[in-house]
């Protein structure tokens, strides 16, 4: 004989688990602290993409003879191969000043159209992102492809293809209309792309505090932002994935338990 029940109270087991009052409070917890990060995390990036704008615009308003005797190594990548740079930072500002509004679900409620033009912007914008930024790192390495340059190297190998895939599975999703696998892949895109930022608000504290030059930390702490970045949208991912088909959202089910 087959125990009908078995499910239900699997399910109904799952969801006692989901929505206790210590997850309720924990997810309250994380979710107040992480966006004042998030936009901390957003504000050095964007801070990183207007010095590096600053320093082309400055560049290219001079004449100079031989570029490799007025660029240190880390500045003569972007005079050489401005057009990918240019690419990369342009669609680089539009993937973290759209970010935001992808994530709330105010909007995503009250403003659907924009939410969802926001939403194919922000993941072609990624693509592209994703894309030249993984090749300036593979093809043209801060230190050269020996030593920490084969580090970075090798980060962006893999982060790179990793980031298209979460952009292409979050597409997928939404369209297989599997919001809640949809809004994990983006969580995952999006604390890739910020994986960038952590490595520049690492390397301002840890470059003061070590004494080692940017030569040593540009590639560790790019490999470091990334790990953290990937972990916690992972812990965050598992601690709101809500039971069943997981399309209902977090808030929506804590609204309701908290009455």
């Amino acid at each position: 004989m087959v125990d009908m029940t078995a499910p239900a109270t699997a399910g109904n087991e799952a969801l006692e688990v989901f929505s206790s009052a210590q997850r309720r409070l924990l997810r309250k917890i994380i979710a107040g602290l992480g966006w004042p990060v998030v936009l901390l995390l957003i504000f050095v990036g964007l801070g990183s993409l207007f010095s590096r704008v600053g320093f082309m615009t400055s560049a290219f308003s001079q004449e100079v003879a031989d570029p490799e005797a007025a660029f240190n190594a880390f500045d003569i990548r972007y005079v050489q191969h401005y057009l990918m740079v240019w690419s990369h930072l342009v669609v680089g500002f539009i993937v973290y000043a759209m970010a935001p509004f992808q994530f709330i679900p105010t909007i995503r409620k009250r403003w659907t159209k924009f939410h969802r033009w926001n939403g194919r912007v922000w993941l072609l914008c990624g693509g592209i992102a994703g894309f030249t930024g993984a090749f300036i790192g593979v093809v043209w390495p801060f230190t050269g492809h020996e030593g920490f340059g084969l580090v970075q190297t090798s980060i962006n190998a893999i982060i790179g293809p990793y980031t298209l895939f979460c952009l292409y599975k979050a597409y997928g999703c939404v369209r297989a209309k599997e919001f809640g696998a949809h809004r994990e892949w983006m969580v995952r895109s999006f604390a890739l792309m910020l994986g960038v930022a952590t490595q520049r608000a690492l390397m301002l504290i840890l470059i003061p505090a070590t004494g080692l030059g940017v030569e040593v930390m540009f590639a560790s702490m790019m490999v470091l932002g990334m790990v953290i970045n990937i972990a916690v949208a992972e812990m965050w991912i598992q601690l709101t994935r809500t039971p069943g088909n997981g399309n209902r959202h977090w808030k929506d089910l804590d609204r309701q338990y908290a009455v």
